[in-house]
């Protein structure tokens, strides 16, 4: 951030817009709630036309820089009223009551003027308006709703506005007279118009091109942007000013290269009173914006009149918002559905109906089949937006995600912070890095694109961007992958530091890294890119080169993050030093030493511990303020103005503090999360100073209505949504798929806290402080148990519930210790406990293991709990005795997350069975016969009995038989000989008797 009195003509450097929100919006909430304890409203019925419940006021004092005019969601055209092009108010003031004119093009709630192209004004003096010059408003007449402003002036001309996506759409009701005067003033927008040009082409269609450009004095390089108007009726008489701002009447073109010029149309209004323009535009050419007036404001080759393109855009927001059906009071409802619009509005649509559109080479190229988007503050909507778009507005998402390919593709490199077709380089960090990654968690990548994307991705973050191109990219990537921090140089002393944001605002931008590093790394373990996962989340521990632990700061807490120079020295200054001598970027190291949601784990530890943390960010919020006074904002917070460049309390209203409050949810504490959410979402209210500053092209928006919502995604790539008690006490969100988000929360209070007594996500019992956004973004249900005291309550304290850091992952040591008994029989089946498993840590994982035998497939084993340790059990049988080689292998058998890599890696350990032959019972003599005496005369042959013997082998052989053993005992064995003797015996006495008896 950068003050305004902070000259770019003093002192050239780059500026980015103020982020500075004034004590206005705090002293509006307190007034608004007396001080005293906020009153809950009840339910309101349900409203049909929720274009009526869109508030575009809001926002637009107290430097929120909010316009208040027509556009449609994405609008190419932003039609409405300009009086002021300050740092502290970009375009317009509520509270001015005068205006210029109604221009075209307008950034929603950024910190600085820009655009403001084709300024027209009404007049009815004789001599009409050829410079900017300020009209008054009749008081009480302005009025807007989305998709429509009206207000009438001082001169007594009404003015209705309104837009298609491409096409502006005026009405102006002139009191009867003839000098009633359009001026349309090419020479001067909000920020520094150069060349322009304007032609009457016949008797009522006015074109030409405006030259514009300058954000933050972050680039200066212009663009063209061009016009085709075309009025319902002929005009009296037209003419011309240029340079001189001396209107020629009759003279019908004008083109300069700079300064004033204009065109003026005069019409008789004595009868027929109103005059309606339809003005398209286009960033490719005069022909793209002819062609698209044509297109969006024509029938049948006939002019829309005002009131029909007014419905349309009435039913276009109805049809967007529609998709949010929410129970809430009748102010909650108002608040809700404005933020909701205010979501809606960025980035913008650059490209023709035909598909034309001017790339970020500045030449022109063709989406066929889909819309180009830009202008894209990543800095802030990496954070929120891309989620808010990528959920709730998947296909529109994934339009805007091939916008930023083409913007790498046709620009050399992704851009930083892009305005039309123009880079301007502002802000630090590596913003784009998160932003994609953010998308290819949520599947908005397109599949044809998907590959050279991520590389392209990985290019971004691991390269500094080759010469030629005009995105500055991490210049410093070298550096920084050396040594794991961005080295700090002075913004005051010239060099790099004046040079780059990136260097002067080296602390911050060495946060940004290493978040931006874990969102790839996030985003890379959810794709199976287990690798360069591993890389990245390592890479998101790059903050803690920062920690100075010698520091002491207020509250007796000891140890915070400062900007290290490139001698690796820290930069330590005293803790309210302002930021632009600190290293830091729109924020002081109190508030920057919170922005390591990927390393709760690690931010614990160098703070002391858990109970150090929760001490330090208790103090930071001021948790007693907020426990005195629930809802309202504590003193200590961030006021704002630029008093956050020297403030050590919790500021609200910019980016890298966004997700602290869910910061509780890391360390076993939820409910105090909603004591501070309480507070700033009580920063919203339906007034022109709602909100808490410039609301960066929706994103402060998003992370409104996500937390009203109970959801907010605080580490982008990881996938995970953080919960919180909504603000709404029921929600309906229909996907662009037609599927259904249901979301409950009876009882949710408005204004004051609520708590999670329990959650269920799906039907099914939810106990952690966070749910993968994989349960949300195909539809699904989340209900929410709410309790109005956080007495009682545990849901989500247990540890294992706390919201996990992506870049400390939870790890497991496994122990693998071979069975004792490794020893089998040949021939026989047994089960084997082959490998006990314990764990060096606290807790046993549970484990799946494998076996596999001399080199044999691998085989499930059985694993069972057994005093502490898994025992590990496979079943076999082995044919033949020897030693016989084995592998068992243990894998994590734990649900991880998507974005956590495994709690190990697979391990192995070999194993060496034994396997033995079966045992052979000894030989046992077989009984002695006693002799036979057969009679004399008998004839009968004796045969001898010989006795068994035993073979070298071991293996019993029966030498009578000549038959091996067959495993049988040898007692059996003998008995079979016997009676197989005997049964030769009793042949040969029968053969005897046989031959005897002749």
């Amino acid at each position: 951030m950068s003050s305004p009195h902070d000259s770019p003509a003093v002192r050239p450097r780059i500026l980015r817009r103020p982020r500075r929100t004034r004590l206005a919006p705090a002293m509006a909430v307190a007034a608004a709630l007396a001080i005293g304890t906020p009153v809950e409203a009840s339910a309101a019925p349900t409203v049909t036309d929720l274009s009526n419940e869109v508030n575009p006021f809001v926002g637009t004092e107290s430097e929120g820089n909010a316009y208040p005019g027509a556009t449609l969601p994405f609008g190419m055209v932003q039609l409405s009223p300009d009086n002021t092009n300050s740092y502290d108010s970009t375009s317009y003031s509520n509270n001015a009551g005068r205006v210029w004119g109604f221009s075209h093009r307008h950034v929603n709630s950024a910190g600085c003027p820009a655009a403001g192209e084709l300024l027209v004004s009404p007049s009815t003096t004789a001599t009409p308006t050829t410079s900017r010059r300020f009209t008054s408003i009749q008081s009480g007449s302005e009025s807007a709703t989305a998709g429509y402003y009206g207000v009438t002036l001082d001169n007594a001309v009404k003015v209705d506005l309104s837009a298609t996506t491409r096409v502006g759409a005026h009405r102006y009701t002139f009191p009867a007279g003839k000098t009633s005067n359009l001026s349309f003033n090419t020479g001067q927008t909000l920020r520094t118009a150069g060349a322009s040009s304007v032609s009457w082409v016949d008797g009522t269609t006015l074109e030409g091109w405006i030259d514009n450009g300058g954000f933050c004095s972050g680039n200066e390089k212009k663009s063209r942007y061009y016009f085709s108007a075309t009025f319902d009726r002929a005009p009296l008489s037209t003419g011309t000013w240029g340079n001189n701002a001396q209107f020629v009447v009759g003279r019908n073109s004008s083109e300069v290269t700079d300064g004033n010029n204009g065109f003026v149309a005069t019409f008789d209004t004595t009868t027929d009173r109103d005059v309606e323009v339809s003005v398209g535009v286009s960033y490719v050419s005069v022909e793209g914006a002819r062609g698209n007036r044509i297109a969006e404001a024509t029938a049948d080759g006939t002019r829309l009149p005002f009131d029909q393109i007014r419905a349309k855009a009435r039913d276009a927001w109805n049809a967007e918002l529609g998709r949010f059906d929410i129970t809430a009071s009748a102010e909650q409802r108002k608040i809700f559905y404005t933020q909701l619009y205010k979501t809606l509005l960025s980035p913008t649509i650059g490209s023709d109906v035909d598909g034309r559109y001017t790339g970020m080479d500045a030449k022109t190229h063709t989406a066929n089949g889909w819309n180009y988007y830009q202008t894209f503050s990543l800095w802030d909507t990496y954070r929120t937006q891309s989620t808010f778009h990528a959920l709730f507005a998947k296909n529109r998402a994934a339009d805007i995600v091939r916008s930023m390919y083409q913007a790498r593709v046709e620009g050399g490199w992704f851009p930083r912070w892009s305005l039309g077709s123009v880079e301007t380089n502002i802000m630090a960090g590596d913003p784009v890095s998160p932003w994609i990654a953010e998308n290819f968690t949520l599947g908005t990548v397109p599949a044809d694109i998907a590959g050279r994307m991520w590389d392209y991705l990985v290019e971004n973050a691991t390269t500094a961007p080759p010469a030629g191109v005009a995105s500055v990219g991490r210049q410093s990537a070298a550096f920084y992958l050396a040594n794991g921090h961005i080295p700090y140089y002075p913004e005051w002393g010239g060099g790099l530091g004046g040079q780059y944001e990136e260097y002067r605002h080296g602390g911050s931008a060495t946060m940004e890294f290493a978040a931006a590093d874990a969102s790839i790394g996030a985003a890379a373990q959810r794709l199976g890119k287990t690798g360069q996962a591993a890389e990245f989340l390592a890479r998101g521990t790059n903050w803690t080169k920062l920690w100075n632990p010698e520091v002491t700061l207020s509250g007796g807490f000891k140890g915070i993050v400062n900007a290290v120079n490139p001698e690796g020295q820290f930069v330590s200054v005293p803790e309210r030093t302002d930021v632009t001598r600190s290293g830091f970027h729109e924020g002081t190291p109190w508030h920057y030493q919170w922005m390591a949601t990927q390393d709760v784990v690690g931010l614990q530890q160098k703070m002391g511990g858990r109970e150090e943390f929760v001490k330090r960010l208790d103090y930071y919020f001021n948790q007693p303020a907020l426990q005195s006074a629930p809802g309202v904002s504590p003193s200590s917070w961030a006021a704002g103005g630029s008093t956050y460049y020297t403030s050590i309390g919790y500021n609200p209203g910019n980016e890298p503090m966004m997700m602290n409050p869910w910061l509780y949810g890391s360390v076993g504490e939820p409910a105090k999360t909603n004591d501070v959410l309480a507070a700033n979402l009580n920063r919203f209210p339906n007034t022109p100073g709602g909100g808490v500053g410039n609301d960066d092209l929706g994103t402060l928006a998003a992370w409104y209505v996500m937390a009203s919502l109970g959801i907010q995604p605080v580490m982008p790539g990881s996938g995970i949504m953080a919960l919180n008690a909504p603000k709404v006490q029921a929600a309906t969100i229909t996907l662009e798929s037609g599927e259904k988000l249901l979301i409950t929360a009876a009882g949710a209070k408005e204004k004051l806290p609520s708590y999670i007594a329990g959650v269920t996500v799906n039907d099914k019992v939810h106990t952690a402080a966070w749910v993968d956004v994989d349960e949300l973004r195909n539809g699904g249900r989340l209900d929410f148990a709410l309790s109005g005291t956080k007495a009682g309550l545990d849901w989500a304290t247990a540890q294992k519930d706390w919201i996990p850091s992506v870049s400390a992952p939870r790890k497991a040591t496994p122990v693998i210790v071979p069975g004792a008994d490794l020893t089998v029989i040949a021939g026989r089946e047994k089960t084997i406990e082959v490998a006990r498993v314990t764990f060096a840590g606290p807790a046993a994982e549970p484990i799946t293991a494998t076996v596999s035998w001399a080199g044999g497939d691998p085989v499930a084993a059985t694993v069972t709990e057994k005093n502490g340790a898994w025992v590990i059990s496979s079943t076999s049988t082995f044919a033949a005795a020897g030693t016989v080689s084995g592998v068992v292998t243990i894998a994590s058998a734990t649900n991880t997350p998507r974005f956590s890599p495994a709690l190990f890696e697979p391990n192995s350990a070999n194993l060496t069975l034994e396997v033995t032959a079966a045992p052979v019972d000894p030989p046992v003599d077989p009984p002695v016969n006693p002799p036979v005496n057969p009679p004399v005369d008998s004839g009968v042959t004796v045969l001898p009995v010989v006795p068994p013997t035993t073979g070298s082998t071991g293996t019993t052989v029966k030498a009578a038989s000549g038959l091996a053993d067959t495993g049988m005992a040898p007692t059996v064995f003998s008995l079979m000989f016997a009676a197989l003797a005997a049964i030769a015996l009793g042949s040969a006495l029968v053969i005897r008797r046989k031959r005897a008896n002749g």
